[in-house]
C-alpha cells in the first residue's frame, strides 16, 4: 500500500483488473507521493490528448493541479491511478459538486488508449462514489473527444447530454442498471 500521511487511504479500492486485450493493470487511490509519476505521464501525452482533457494546451501540469490531483480526501475528491508495470498510465477523478453529484474526468496515456482503461476506471469510480453517497456523475467533454463520449455511453448507465457553448455536458446516474451489470459481466 502506498504511504498516505492522512491515514485515510481506502485500501479496499485497490484492484487488479484484466484489460480488453488481456493485459493486466492495477487501480488504486492516488497519494501525494504520485505527483512526480503523474507529471511524467502528463508530459509524455500528445498535445491533442492534453487539449481534450484540459480544453487548453498544457505541456506540464501546474503545481496547483498536481496538488489538486494528488492531495485528495477520498470523500469529496477522489482520484484513482492506473499502473502498468509500476508506471502511472491513467488517472480518473471525481469531485463532489453537491450531496448526490460529482464531476468526473479521465486522462489515459496515449500508449494505452483503446485497451478498456476508461471503462474500467468509470466502473471503479462509480463504485467509490456510491460508497460516499454520490449517485450521479456529470462531465464536460469536447465534441471531438469521441472516445471519451463512447466510454460514457457504452458502460451501461443512462447518459443524457446537452451541447452548450462548444462542450457536451453529460449527466448520468451511477446506480447499477441491468445494462451496466451486463456490460461489466461481459467485460
Amino acid at each position: 500500500m502506498p504511504a498516505d500521511p492522512s491515514g485515510d487511504y481506502p485500501q479496499h479500492w485497490d484492484a487488479d483488473v484484466v484489460l480488453r486485450d488481456g493485459g493486466t493493470a492495477n487501480l488504486r487511490p492516488i497519494t501525494p507521493q504520485d505527483a512526480e509519476a503523474l507529471q511524467r505521464m502528463h508530459v509524455a501525452q500528445s498535445p491533442e490528448s492534453t487539449f481534450l482533457r484540459f480544453f487548453t494546451p498544457m505541456p506540464r501540469l501546474t503545481e496547483k493541479l498536481l496538488q489538486q490531483f494528488t492531495h485528495v480526501d477520498h470523500t469529496n475528491q477522489v482520484a484513482i491511478v492506473v499502473l502498468i508495470a509500476g508506471h502511472i498510465v491513467g488517472l480518473a477523478n471525481h469531485d463532489r459538486v453537491d450531496e448526490q453529484q460529482a464531476e468526473v474526468a479521465f486522462n489515459i496515456s496515449d500508449a494505452h488508449q483503446g485497451r478498456g482503461l476508461g471503462s474500467v476506471l468509470l466502473e471503479h469510480l462509480a463504485a467509490t462514489a456510491r460508497e460516499r453517497g454520490i449517485h450521479r456523475f456529470v462531465a464536460d467533454v469536447l465534441p471531438q473527444n469521441r472516445k471519451m463520449v463512447a466510454v460514457f455511453r457504452e458502460v451501461g448507465f443512462g447518459v443524457t447530454d446537452q451541447f452548450d457553448h462548444g462542450v457536451i455536458a453529460l449527466a448520468f446516474d451511477i446506480d447499477p442498471t441491468d445494462r451496466s451489470l451486463a456490460v461489466m459481466e461481459a467485460r
